[in-house]
C-alpha cells in the first residue's frame, strides 16, 4: 500500500470509528442514569472481553502489549475520558456534548509534538480550524457553562492524551492486543469501584449495554488501526464527522430540528474533512 493510500485508509478508518463512537454516545444518553457509571463501564468492558480474547487466540496474536508502561498511561487517561464523557452525555444535550468533545483534535495537535514527536501538517490545521468554526455555528450561543460542560472539556483533554498514547502503542503492538489490554484493565478498575453497589440490569438495560459494548469496542479497534496509517493530528482532524452525525441522531431520536446555523456548521466541518483528504492525496 502506497503512502497516499495509507493516509486515506487512516482517514476512512477514523470516520468509521467516529460513527461507532457517536452511536455508542447515543445509546449512553438514551440509557441515562439508570445504572451507576462505574457499573456501566464495567459491564461495557466485561461483555467485550470474551470476543476480543477469542479474536486474538484465533489469529495467534500475543495477549500482552510490549509497551506495558505506555498501556498503563493510556488506560488511566482513557478511563478518565470515558467516565467524564459518559457523565456529560447524561447531563447535557447530545450535540453540545459532542461539540465540546471536538476540541479534542485541537488539544491533540498541540500535545502531539511533546508526546509522539509529530507536528500537525498544515492541512490538518485547516481541517481542525474548519471543524471548530463549524462546531461553533452548530452550538450557537445556547450553551450554558455548567459543571457538566467543564467535565466534557476534561474528557476531551484526557481523550487527546489517550489518543496520542494509542498512536505510540501502535508502533510496537497490533490494534487487537492494545484494545484487549485496555479493556481488561478498565474492567478490573471499574469492577472494583462498582463491587459494593452493583445492581442487576433489566433486560432493556442489557440490550443498551450490549450495544454500547459493541460500538465502543469496534470504535476503539478502528481508532487504533487509523493511527497506524497517518500522523495523529491528521487522523484526529477527520473525527469532526461525529458532530454532523450527532446532529442527525439528535433529530431522529430526540426531535432536535437543526437550524440554518447547524447546516452551515456542518458544511464547514465537511469542507474541512474534504480538504484534508484532498491535501493528503495531492501531497503524495
Amino acid at each position: 500500500m502506497g503512502s497516499g493510500e495509507k493516509k486515506i485508509t487512516g482517514i476512512i478508518l477514523m470516520l468509521c470509528a467516529s460513527t461507532c463512537f457517536v452511536t455508542m454516545s447515543t445509546l449512553v444518553k438514551a440509557m441515562g442514569d439508570s445504572l451507576p457509571l462505574p457499573e456501566l463501564m464495567f459491564l461495557r468492558c466485561l461483555m467485550a472481553v470474551p470476543f476480543l480474547f477469542a479474536s486474538l487466540v484465533r489469529r495467534g496474536d500475543a495477549l500482552v502489549t510490549r509497551a506495558w508502561k505506555v498501556l498503563l498511561l493510556r488506560s488511566v487517561f482513557g478511563a478518565v475520558a470515558m467516565f467524564c464523557f459518559y457523565y456529560a452525555l447524561i447531563h447535557m444535550p447530545l450535540a453540545d456534548c459532542v461539540f465540546l468533545g471536538r476540541t479534542q483534535p485541537l488539544l491533540l495537535a498541540l500535545a502531539a509534538p511533546f508526546i509522539v514527536g509529530e507536528r500537525a501538517p498544515k492541512e490538518a490545521w485547516v481541517a481542525i480550524l474548519c471543524g471548530l468554526a463549524g462546531s461553533l455555528f452548530i452550538m450557537r450561543p445556547g450553551l450554558a457553562w455548567s459543571g457538566a460542560a467543564w467535565v466534557a472539556l476534561l474528557a476531551a483533554a484526557s481523550s487527546a492524551i489517550a489518543h496520542l498514547l494509542v498512536r505510540k502503542l501502535g508502533r510496537t503492538d497490533n490494534p487487537g492486543v492494545i484494545v484487549f489490554n485496555f479493556t481488561i484493565l478498565l474492567a478490573l478498575v471499574s469492577g472494583i469501584l462498582t463491587y459494593r453497589s452493583f445492581e442487576i440490569p433489566t433486560m432493556r438495560q442489557w440490550v443498551y449495554v450490549a450495544g454500547i459494548s459493541l460500538f465502543a469496542s469496534s470504535g476503539q479497534y478502528l481508532l487504533t488501526m487509523a493511527y497506524r496509517h497517518d500522523k495523529a493530528p491528521a487522523i484526529a482532524a477527520s473525527s469532526y464527522a461525529s458532530v454532523v452525525l450527532s446532529v442527525i441522531y439528535g433529530y431522529f431520536f430526540w426531535g432536535e430540528v437543526p437550524s440554518a446555523a447547524t447546516w452551515l456548521g456542518g458544511l464547514c466541518i465537511v469542507s474541512g474533512g474534504i480538504w484534508l483528504v484532498y491535501s493528503r492525496l495531492r501531497k503524495n
